[in-house]
Order: C-alpha cells, then structure tokens, then sequence
C-alpha cells in the first residue's frame, strides 16, 4: 500500500475541515507511535466487544462488518488510511457490528484515557472528527441507497467513484488512479453480490473502457463517463465545516 507523506494520513482528513494549529498536528502525529503492522483479514473487535482503544488506520483497508446467522458477511463501511474507529465517550455499550483488517495494514491503537484527554484539550480535533463522523453517516446511506436503488454495474461505479474520492483526501489517489488490493469475496460482500456476479461486472466495466485493473492498481480510464453511469454526486463526501478561531496561545500550523 501506499503511504502519505506525513506518515499520518489522518492530519490531511482532519485538516480538510478545520484548520489544525501546530499543537493539532504535533498531537496528531504523536497518535501514530507505537503502531503495529496486522495481516490481511484479521479481525479486530467483535460483535458484543467493548472497545477500550480508538484505532487509526496508518496503512491498508480495513471495515466494519455483520455476520448474518448462515455465515454470511454484509461489510457496512471501509476504514482507509486517516480514518478512525471512534470511542463512545458517554457509553460503554457492546458493538452493534465487527471491526477486521482487509488488506494488511498499520494501525495505532489510541487508549481510551487518551482519547478522551484528546478530545477534551484539542477543540479544533474534536471539532473536525464530529465533521468526520457526519461524513461517515451520510456515506452509509449513500451505501443503503447502493445497495436497494442501482443495478450491479451502478453500484461497482459508485464504490469505484466514492474510493478515489476518499483516497485522494489523504493523498493516495492521483487523479484517476490508486492501489486496489480488496479482493472479489471482498467486493462481492461490500456490494450484496455473488463472486460470479462481481467479476461479471468487472469484466463489463473493462469492455466499456472505463476502468483497467491491472494487478492490484485500479486506472479510471473515463471518469466521466463512469460517474454518469453511477450518476455519481460526492458531495456527501464533503461536509461544510463552521471555522474555529485559534487562540492567542495556539496558532495554525503553516
């Protein structure tokens, strides 16, 4: 996988929708210490867990998940570099879902006490990790409307769409081209498909000349054109944000 040049994608998200001050980043780089690499489809938390520990994702794909009682896998959200499972603060309640690697990946698990001093010192993080968390809902309706509204080739279009959207965020996407390395089971458990059905679609995106996939690189080759076949809008991807004066002791980070 590719990584951001700060080495802490999360900086660049956070940064989108409020301007950090210098203290902002040296405290958001220093959530990345101590992470650890985890291997391709390894599971995090489980449904009913408690979580103790915030978790960024540094490196690789992971996702929320929901095992139905045959066995089989609905994944509800992805987790890219610069995302983070959040803490409750107010509760400790049971995880309504399971969190898993994908890809292998780096993550740096964040304490709760820590967390929670975080967001009670830094009001510029706290502030644009509530702007994060409204993007994250309004992506998991845009996900129910995928999965109940568009054909096979319009749902494949949009997740295709949404992902470089949200990889170029945090700098891992050039303009119509980024590391792909999910797997079919995968994207056929993200997008309420069979595995036949997924390379079938696959395929009939790669005879229309919109997309190459070559190894595990994905090439829009019409963007335009893949976009009109989603009918693709990503402004759920881009809450406004209300700006937030610095104080005469913190200044923004240059």
């Amino acid at each position: 996988m590719i990584e951001s040049e700060s080495g802490n994608p999360l900086r660049r998200k956070l940064a989108a929708h409020v301007e950090l001050t210098s203290g902002d980043v040296r405290e958001l780089d220093g959530l990345a210490a101590g992470a650890r690499r985890y291997p391709a489809q390894t599971p995090l938390l489980h449904q009913s867990d408690i979580p103790e520990s915030a978790i960024l994702v540094l490196d690789g794909f992971a996702c929320r998940y929901k095992f139905l009682p045959n066995g089989r896998r609905q994944i509800t959200a992805y987790l890219l570099p610069g995302d983070l499972f959040e803490l409750d603060l107010d509760f400790r309640l049971p995880l309504d879902c399971a969190l898993g690697t994908l890809t292998a990946c780096r993550l740096a698990l964040i304490p709760r006490p820590e967390y929670e001093d975080l967001i009670r010192r830094r009001p510029r993080i706290a502030r644009a990790l509530q702007m994060a968390r409204l993007t994250e809902a309004a992506t998991l309706r845009e996900w129910i409307t995928n999965l109940g509204s568009r054909s096979g080739p319009e749902r494949l279009a949009h997740f295709l769409c949404e992902m470089l959207l949200r990889l170029r965020t945090t700098g891992l996407a050039s303009e119509n081209q980024y590391s792909f390395p999910i797997t079919q089971a995968d994207l056929a458990d993200t997008l309420g498909m069979s595995c036949v059905h997924v390379n079938r679609v696959l395929q009939k995106l790669r005879r229309d000349g919109l997309i190459e996939l070559s190894g595990r690189r994905l090439t829009i080759l019409r963007p335009e054109g893949l976009k009109s076949l989603a009918e693709y809008d990503g402004s759920y991807l881009k809450p406004a944000a209300t700006p937030l004066r610095p104080s005469s002791s913190d200044r923004p980070a240059a």
